[in-house]
């Protein structure tokens, strides 16, 4: 067996360091997601995908079908620790970091493939990455050119509908999609989801150095408006609008070394609108008596604008790639501006913003032929945070070929989201006083600080038919941003809550783990993926903070998933996965979650057409005893989807 044989098929990845290196090249743990796990899934949400990555919670519907998704748990709703991106382009919002997994205006048909960073990524993408990145990388046109067609319908009223036309040429190529998704939700939740999406991407060759890429992406529709069913916070129903443009120039002087400049824009819009009654029913007064309780006010109707807002994010970014024998260099820099216009959140009447900077730079260099160092840092500033430095050190060792150990330290620093900085949300009147103070940041947050140590360890055998990844890590928490009730915080009225939800600097957790990722061919047409994750955690909050308010940790002490596919031939595939989420506790509008597991299964048929290919898949999810997602009101009973793909020749 050649040294050719072990490395065969080993992935290349961008996302972790901004340099192409091997998977047993980087400093930190990577899973890739590859085409062949995201058919085998059958899943049809791309949230789902992430049940595969070793150590990641997957959250349904913690309000309006929005789901959230975090590594080594820690979370609530807002999986504000996590970057996305898809093909470059940053797709977090700027508001909490919150990620629209339904208006990304791509699907699951559209993935080549899921680069995963299990660990803080903030030296390569900023302190939006504190605890991992998520890069999304879409199919190149020149593989599936022509239409195509997908439909799928199932159980919950869910459907999505999909076409597609790529072209590839000698200097441009092209792809361009449309897709509905629709569904009903969670039984008894009104959590229904609509998104109409479009999307147009290309790469145009200017020259035989220079190309350019870019993106193009809008999405709308409604949702079903979860509240509390309280007066103040309504079931009803909003409507949300997301645009997006991204365009990259590249030029390469000669292979390894080139340069980029890129410009990223993004709009996102909700709009709500709803009465909550006159202000002396509100209050449970005479109308004569609203002058005396609030000062200078007359009895009115109030109005609730909780999700109207807008929100505006443009991005410059340049980096340039410069490698030599024994080294590679990615450095770079960029701009971000942040607009939001949301009253209800912040308080404010006007548009607020906020300009961040950062400077970058990423080294791998072979000190020998076994032994391989890896350096980044970071520094990020902004116009209401003081600026911080994030960093990452990292030796990996070739023992043998296909067998390297690696270890890493790394220190990284999460700025507060705008709106943190300028949280204050309340029921007010439209002049802008306030009745009833929800939640606030009643000072200004600091940042979050993570210092993270791993070992790790990645095998290949049997000419790369079994891969294995393993890694021991700890990671050290401190000045976390919490949500703590105060009874005592002073209101005209508590009309939702009594006081408010205060945030501030005060949480610290350490948690201790082991990972394990493991790929199997032991046969041409079989394949099997393995996930394990273990982890301890030690957290620590004051006696009011909503983590302190549940039984179970934060973090689950076992995460697993087994995924396995079969190839019949004449087109027949079979493939069934195993997910397990141990208790946890989904902080502030979650629960103490018990442990549940779930098998899905997928039969598909590959038929041969004239002028097409169709696929026909039969999926069946969660197809035991029904469990709970996020919350005890989110039951996941069994449920069946029919899914059809036509690709034309």
């Amino acid at each position: 067996m050649t040294e050719d044989d072990l490395m065969a098929d080993i992935p290349v990845a961008l996302s972790v360091t901004r340099l192409p290196q091997s998977t047993s090249d980087t400093p930190m743990a990577i899973t890739v997601i590859d085409r062949p796990m995201i058919e085998s899934s059958g899943f049809i949400e791309i949230p789902d995908l992430l049940r595969l990555v070793p150590g990641f919670q997957v959250g349904l519907s913690w309000r309006d079908h929005h789901t959230a998704v975090t590594y080594h748990g820690q979370s609530d709703g807002l999986s504000r620790r996590m970057q996305v991106l898809i093909d470059g382009r940053v797709a977090v919002g700027s508001l909490f970091g919150l990620m629209d997994w339904d208006r990304l205006g791509i699907t699951i048909d559209d993935i080549e493939r899921i680069e995963v960073i299990r660990g803080p990524a903030g030296v390569a993408y900023g302190s939006n990455a504190f605890t991992g990145a998520i890069n999304i990388v879409t199919r190149e046109a020149s593989l599936n050119p022509g239409w195509r067609f997908t439909t799928t319908t199932g159980s919950r009223d869910t459907s999505l509908v999909t076409a597609q036309y790529a072209e590839s040429g000698e200097r441009f190529d092209y792809r361009g999609s449309v897709s509905r998704y629709h569904t009903d939700g969670f039984q008894d939740v009104n959590d229904e989801s609509t998104a109409r999406s479009g999307r147009f991407q290309g790469h145009y060759q200017l020259e035989a150095q220079t190309r350019l890429d870019f993106q193009l992406g809008h999405s709308e529709g409604p949702w079903g408006r979860g509240g509390s069913g309280a007066h103040v916070d309504p079931v009803g129903e909003k409507d949300a609008s997301e645009r997006n443009a991204n365009v990259r120039l590249t030029h390469s002087v000669k292979p390894g070394n080139e340069w980029y400049l890129q410009f990223g824009f993004s709009s996102t819009e909700e709009d709500e609108d709803f009465s909550l009654g006159l202000l002396s029913d509100l209050l449970g007064i005479s109308p004569v008596q609203v002058p005396i309780q609030v000062p200078g006010q007359q009895d009115q109707e109030v109005f609730g604008h909780t999700f109207d807002y807008q929100v505006n994010r443009r991005d410059l970014e340049f980096q340039q790639l410069i490698s030599g024998d024994r080294y590679q260099i990615a450095w770079g820099g960029g701009y971000r501006q942040d607009l939001v216009n949301i009253r209800e959140i912040t308080g404010l009447k006007e548009w607020t913003d906020m300009e961040t900077y950062r400077l970058q730079g990423n080294l791998e260099y072979r000190l020998t032929d076994k032994l391989l160092f890896n350096g980044g840092a970071i520094y990020e500033d902004n116009d209401i945070n003081p600026g911080e430095v994030s960093w990452r050190l990292g030796l990996n060792y070739t023992l043998v070929p296909g067998q390297v150990l690696r270890a890493s330290v790394a220190e990284s620093w999460r700025q507060p989201f705008l709106i943190e900085n300028y949280h204050h949300i309340a029921i007010r009147l439209e002049d802008g006083t306030d009745i009833d103070t929800v939640q606030v940041a009643t000072q200004s947050l600091d940042a979050e600080r993570l210092r993270s140590y791993e070992l790790g360890y990645i095998g290949r055998w049997f000419s790369g038919r079994l891969a294995a990844e393993v890694k021991v890590y700890r990671e050290e928490f401190q000045d976390e941003i919490e949500y703590a009730w105060d009874p005592a915080y002073p209101e005209i009225a508590s009309l939702y809550n009594l006081g408010a939800i205060v945030d501030m600097n005060s949480g610290k957790t350490d948690i201790n783990g082991f990972e394990t990722g493991i790929q199997l061919r032991p046969a041409e047409h079989t394949r099997l993926w393995l996930s394990y994750a273990y982890a301890d955690a030690n957290q620590s909050c004051p006696p009011m903070a909503f983590r302190s308010f549940y039984d179970h940790s934060a973090t689950p002490t076992h995460t697993a998933s087994l995924l396995g596919s079969q190839d019949f031939g004449d087109g027949w595939q079979l493939s069934a996965g195993y997910y397990y989420l141990d208790q946890m506790a989904w902080v502030l509008w979650g629960a103490d979650s018990d442990s549940y597991d779930r098998v899905d299964v997928r039969l598909a048929k590959d038929i041969r057409l004239q002028k097409a290919d169709l696929k026909l898949e039969l999926i069946g999810q969660n197809l035991g005893g029904d469990y709970y997602e996020f919350n005890t009101l989110n039951e996941f009973e069994t449920r069946t989807f029919l899914r059809a793909t036509l690709q034309f020749h």
